[in-house]
């Protein structure tokens, strides 16, 4: 039986021509993933895009895809890279092919590509896909310092960061973004659905960076400050939260109303330690400590052979071809490779 396995993609690009023309500013990317046929004559199928990222050269694309993958099949993707026209055709910026079994046993489960023309690199990391259930978030912000001034307040947006191994060593990625408030110091962001296998895998302990960042339209945001924390932590702070920092100053608080678990373990499960309190009620509270965090997600048991080459393993094989004719004709007894047919092994069998 044939190995098939569910693998996460996740694409960003560096460097890329900015294509919007003169006077229009810098390009709006997004990238359309499509996995080519297998063989000759088989329909390649587009597999999604991802979100638009205002006026940026070096988009971080949140937006993870999840395809079925044989092992030992050759798959290839194709990355095209778009600018969005608001009014008429958007404008191709450039394209890669990756090979996806390459990329997966690649160094860091990732691998990088410079489109022709030297319209700029794309990086792309192929992952298992982890089955760890949802987060349902909600929070809010309370007296963020504003960053724009005597002529205006910031509008707030959050990202999510987590640690991954790249090409070059560890690196912080963005694996969410939220959308941004207008106008708002103290913002009150939409409640999210966030896969959790794109947050940490199964380990509900692990540390990710939450960072906030006033918008600009620009595309150079503002950053307003952070805070570190885990799955485990953000449940572990019901009717409480966290302090921004910055440079050492605490530039505002971030208030946790929501932060409930399901589906851990292929098991429909909800952890409800953060109940809906009214938002106004919550920007009244002192922050305290986070209470004891839940146990993590339990080990899945002995890594796969495909978990090892995945984890960075290098494997040599060497092949050689005994063309000795004093060795004689396998086919006549007596010989040193005959293929004797009661099942008895020849010497070359026996020490093999």
């Amino acid at each position: 039986m044939p190995e098939i396995m569910k693998l996460q993609i996740s694409l960003r690009a560096t460097k890329l021509k900015n294509v919007a023309g003169a006077f229009k500013g810098t390009s709006d990317p997004f990238a359309v993933v499509t996995l080519l046929g297998a063989n000759r004559g088989d329909k390649p199928k587009i597999v999604g895009k991802t979100e638009v990222i205002k006026n940026t050269l070096a988009p971080d694309w949140v937006t993870t895809f999840k395809v079925d993958y044989e092992l030992g099949q050759p798959a290839n993707l194709l990355i095209k890279i778009f600018d969005e026209v608001s009014k008429g055709d958007n404008k191709p910026i450039g394209s890669a092919v990756f090979d996806v079994g390459s990329v997966f046993g690649a160094k860091g489960n990732s691998k990088a590509k410079r489109m022709k023309g030297d319209k700029g690199t794309v990086f792309c990391k192929v992952q298992k896909a982890e089955e760890s259930g949802t987060l349902r978030l909600k929070l809010s912000g309370k007296k963020l310092k504003n960053t724009e001034g005597f002529f205006g307040k910031s509008d707030p947006f959050f990202e999510i960061m987590k640690k991954d191994q790249g090409l070059r060593g560890s690196e912080w990625n963005v694996v969410h973004r939220s959308t941004y408030i207008k106008n708002d110091l103290s913002p009150s962001w939409p409640i999210e659905d966030i896969d959790v296998g794109v947050l940490c895998g199964d380990d509900l302990d692990e540390i990710l960076i939450f960072r906030v960042f006033d918008h600009e339209s620009s595309g150079k945001h503002d950053l307003m400050g952070q805070f570190e924390t885990s799955i485990n932590g953000l449940v572990g702070a019901k009717n409480s939260g966290f302090q921004l920092q910055k440079k050492g100053k605490t530039t505002g608080d971030i208030l946790v109303h929501a932060a409930e678990v399901s589906g851990i373990g292929g098991k429909p499960k909800a952890i409800v330690l953060a109940p809906d309190v009214p938002i106004e009620e919550m920007r009244n509270v002192t922050l305290s400590p986070s209470a004891p965090p839940l146990p993590s997600a339990p080990s899945t048991g002995n890594p796969t052979f495909t978990e090892y080459i995945a984890g960075g393993c290098e494997i040599n094989l060497s092949v050689a071809i005994d063309f000795t004719g004093s060795n004689g004709d396998p086919r006549q007894p007596g010989t040193l490779h005959y293929m004797h047919k009661d099942g008895q092994k020849n010497d070359y069998q026996k020490v093999s």
